[in-house]
């Protein structure tokens, strides 16, 4: 079964999710996937102070930052 979650909270996306796309401003695409590998068996707690996901977490707001440095220029 795939499901298709929607958020703009980056921890709720790196928690959940196998795969976090990022999108671009209009005309809209995917300007980055990142793999997420993280135990599927976790808390939220233990989870959160894992480096990898504070290293998934950073790079998925790095790229939308970038995402909104280039929607500013328009």
């Amino acid at each position: 079964m795939t499901v298709l979650f929607v958020t703009h909270d980056i921890d709720e996306a790196v928690y959940l999710g196998e795969r976090v796309l990022v999108l671009s401003a209009s005309p809209t695409v995917v300007r980055e996937e990142v793999v997420v590998e993280l135990p599927v068996e976790s808390d939220q707690l233990t989870t959160r102070a894992d480096a990898l996901f504070v290293t998934l977490h950073s790079r998925i707001y790095e790229v939308v930052r970038e995402v909104q440095k280039g929607a500013e220029k328009r």
